[in-house]
């Protein structure tokens, strides 16, 4: 039977890792003028809108992936920097590309939304892998 062997401390600098991704993604001079046209909203709206809760969630989500991410590092006892970027690579490939592609298809939202989206779950999965992994 897999015990639930998640590396905890390894989980939470994930999730800092996981939030300064999306601040410098999102950034207007990266993603972020692109995404705002996508969705079109306004930089105005977009700081309107944005509350701290929005982050407080953000970082719980986060948190989640990178729980079960450590746990699945874990479980394919690849335990190394490498080892777990690449296994946040497959789990961007098998899990957030299917759930994302279908999302977008049943919204109706435009590619350009989809690329971003992926973009950065794509960055941050393997990033989160390789901190968690390289952690041991």
């Amino acid at each position: 039977m897999m015990e639930w062997d998640v590396n905890y401390w390894a989980a939470l600098v994930s999730v800092v890792a996981a939030m300064v991704i999306g601040t410098i993604y999102y950034h207007p001079a990266v993603a972020g003028r692109a995404w705002m046209a996508a969705i079109g909203k306004t930089p105005e709206q977009i700081k309107a809108d944005t509350k701290p809760t929005l982050y407080i969630l953000t970082a719980v989500l986060a948190l989640i992936q990178a729980t079960v991410l450590s746990a699945v590092i874990s479980w394919a006892g690849d335990v190394t920097l490498v080892g777990g970027a690449l296994i946040g690579l497959l789990l961007w490939v098998g899990m957030a590309v299917p759930v994302i592609s279908n999302t977008f298809l049943f919204e109706g939202r435009k590619m350009v939304n989809h690329v971003i989206s992926g973009g950065y779950y794509l960055i941050t999965l393997v990033v989160m892998g390789g901190i968690i992994g390289a952690w041991g």
